[in-house]
């Protein structure tokens, strides 16, 4: 007689493996960060900063609500703490770049110094500043002529359009007119800084589309 021997016939057992999803929005908010670190060479690249601030903290909150689930808490807080340092020193060092090349003489002015009152009013500083030099940082106003340019308007931001937004601020255009004889080229989607003489028109509510500023301007860059 043969000798049987226990054989065992079990079904192996599976090795489980617990796979967590990375938080997408920790990646974006890197990425966002590390876009923001053109922001030291063009101002609106500081909102990226910005931006990565905001998705890092929601993503940061829906990995410590789910640590189970979700993973990439070390990436958050790298892209967390990199928006949040890159957005305080690139608007720093925007700000000291624009006031340290104002020319001698020029009054530095926000562009946001020179919204409207909440009754719709010109701010006393600026009427402060009539007939005095300014120097101001904004975007030209889009136009079809692109080099000679002699007259345009200064806004506030990239994305202005007074017929796109009929509630837009009077007052975040300007009316720039260059000194005789001198004519500027277009810079699209770039900050252009701009020094001359500022005029506040004190009757621009009784023309219908008027705005209350206009530069003679002497400097642009």
């Amino acid at each position: 007689k043969g000798v049987y021997h226990n054989i065992d016939v079990s079904q192996p057992t599976e090795e489980t493996v617990d796979y967590k999803q990375v938080a997408t929005l920790g990646v974006e908010a890197l990425v966002a960060a590390i876009v923001g670190i053109l922001g030291f060479f063009w101002t609106p690249f500081i909102i990226a900063s910005i931006l990565g601030l905001v998705l890092g903290i929601l993503a940061q909150r829906k990995i410590m609500r789910a640590p189970e689930e979700i993973t990439g808490g070390a990436m958050t807080m790298v892209a967390i703490v990199l928006s949040a340092v890159l957005a305080v020193t690139s608007s720093c060092w925007r700000a000291y770049a624009f006031y340290v090349s104002a020319p001698p003489g020029y009054q530095v002015v926000p562009f946001d110094n020179m919204a409207l009152t909440k009754d719709g009013e010109v701010p006393d500083e600026i009427k402060a500043l009539d007939g005095h030099k300014v120097y101001i940082e904004g975007f030209m106003y889009p136009t079809k002529q692109h080099a000679g340019i002699e007259n345009f308007t200064l806004v506030r931001t990239l994305g202005h359009c007074q017929f796109c937004s009929p509630g837009t601020n009077p007052a975040d255009m300007i009316a720039v007119q260059m000194e005789r004889g001198q004519s500027v080229k277009y810079k699209a989607n770039k900050s252009v800084s701009v020094g001359g003489i500022l005029t506040v028109d004190p009757d621009w509510r009784k023309r219908q589309g008027a705005i209350p500023y206009s530069i003679k301007a002497s400097v642009f860059r």
